[in-house]
């Protein structure tokens, strides 16, 4: 059956229900948004490349990828939280397992809201609890493995344990950033961030001036989740809003038989995640056990500069979501498949632009900061961003899936993770290829299955080719343009 015909079957919801709209402001917060959370990295990144010696931006990195290992723990609570709490606020009555409800009210059913809230209150104190237990201590061996018993890096031990317990803050927080977005609430989500990251950036920089180095870092990185979370709890708890909660608490019995629906989702959406980390990350843990510190580092500022221009190229499209599911719940494929092809445009124009600014002009700038690390080959880096340009390409086709409270694709991400996992393993083990060698066995695996279905098993559901999809979206862009051009004058 096609996952549209599986969707909310009603044309209409009251008018008392309010529509998700994403304006000019959000989508140009969601810019600027994504531009501190991009500078957060990048603005402090010239103090990190000139003030730490090469194993302390290597085991920078390394840090980063033991955290983003250990958040798997989040097991894609995140997103499937922030769609139902998109389908309380466009009038959904219940929810489902699979597909969506029939049934819609004329107002919020806050009672719903109420339950939902607790149980992703629930969900989060536990999980990082656990994140934070295992960061303190098998994370610990690890970190202890490639820094020869934390001596390679000043205060490494201490840097670490930092480390961990801001990890355990940003998950602990984590779903207030659902409740904003699945309210509409886009532009204050991303303000909450600019707020956080600005300060990350502030103190990292300070820090590192005052001679703190990469402890500096982490004590940014430590401080700065409690601005988001003051903030993010101002815009979405109004006074309204309490007062429309506060009639309403949930009960043990329901916050079991909700947490079973969420779970249902995302331990779908979780499976695929260890599968991304497979993918995407497990070839910067292996690279630190196999290559130095130095050929870490610069591996990673790789993979860090490449994702500033996914963020960038992805940024419409995620702030998109909250509408992608109203039009979802209304049953409007039309308006849905025009918003998406237009999302995908812009992310592929931005990519392109992206990739020629790093390839051309990110070395010499790395030059005239004096880093101490540098970028890997040219060829390396154009091999890399294709195979993310594909990879982040097949993943939002995938998002759009999920939006209709399906997720099909578990079993191909893993094999493709687990496969991506030996693959890289046995390159690192048996060859000299190096960072070339981690490169190619991703973009292969992933061209064997991931990148072409998932944007077929879309078009096809939509009715359209993939060269009418480009079309449409090009359409799309060239129409926003001409009304953007006529509304200035």
């Amino acid at each position: 059956m096609s996952i549209w015909k599986r969707g909310f079957a009603f044309s209409l919801i009251c008018n008392r229900v309010p529509e998700i709209n994403i304006s000019k402001k959000d989508v140009l917060w969601g810019y600027v948004a994504t531009f501190f959370q991009i500078a957060s990295g990048l603005v402090v990144l010239p103090f990190i490349l000139h003030f730490l010696t090469k194993e302390e931006v290597g085991l920078n990195y390394i840090m980063l990828t033991v955290g983003a290992m250990v958040s798997l723990f989040d097991f894609g609570f995140t997103p499937q939280f922030g769609r139902n709490f998109s389908y309380i606020f466009s009038g959904a009555t219940d929810l489902a397992k699979e597909g969506l409800q029939d049934s819609v009210g004329e107002t919020t059913n806050y009672r719903l809201l109420r339950i939902l809230i607790d149980v992703a209150k629930m969900v989060y104190s536990r999980i990082s609890l656990v994140v934070l237990i295992l960061l303190l201590t098998a994370g610990s061996v690890y970190i202890g493995y490639v820094t020869e018993g934390f001596t390679l890096v000043r205060n490494s031990l201490i840097i670490w344990i930092v480390y961990s317990f801001s990890t355990f803050f940003n998950l602990y927080y984590a779903y207030f950033s659902s409740l904003l977005v699945g309210k509409g609430l886009v532009m204050e989500s991303k303000k909450a961030m600019i707020a956080s990251r600005l300060t990350y950036i502030l103190l990292a920089i300070g820090l590192i001036y005052a001679g703190l180095g990469l402890l500096g870092v982490v004590i940014a990185n430590l401080i700065a989740p409690f601005i988001l979370r003051y903030l993010a709890y101002r815009y979405f708890f109004t006074v309204q809003m309490k007062g429309d909660l506060a009639p309403y608490s949930s009960s043990k019995e329901e916050r079991s038989h909700y947490f079973d629906i969420i779970w249902h989702n995302a331990r779908k959406i979780g499976l695929v995640m260890v599968g991304s980390y497979g993918i995407n990350r497990f070839g910067l843990f292996l690279a630190g056990l196999f290559l130095s510190l130095e050929e870490v580092g610069s591996y990673g500022l790789m993979t860090q500069l490449v994702n500033v221009t996914v963020s960038l190229a992805a940024n419409y499209f995620f702030v998109s979501e909250p509408q992608f599911a109203l039009f979802k719940v209304r049953g409007e494929t039309e308006r849905l498949l025009k918003r998406f092809a237009l999302t995908m445009n812009v992310f592929y124009w931005v990519f392109t632009v992206g990739t020629v600014f790093l390839i051309f002009c990110c070395p010499p700038l790395l030059e005239l900061i004096r880093s101490q690390s540098v970028l890997p080959g040219w060829p390396v880096l154009l091999a890399y961003s294709i195979v993310i340009l594909l990879e982040q390409n097949h993943s939002l086709f995938s998002s759009i899936i999920v939006v209709g409270n399906e997720v099909p694709y578990v079993k191909p991400a893993l094999l493709s993770g687990l496969a991506i996992v030996i693959g890289s393993y046995l390159t690192l083990r048996f060859t000299g290829w190096g960072i070339m060698g981690l490169v190619l066995v991703q973009g292969i695996c992933q061209l064997a299955y991931n990148n072409w279905k998932w944007p077929h098993v879309v078009c096809r559901d939509f009715r359209v080719s993939f060269p009418r999809f480009l079309q449409i979206g090009m359409q799309e862009s060239l129409k926003k343009a001409g009304d953007a051009l006529h509304h200035r004058l």
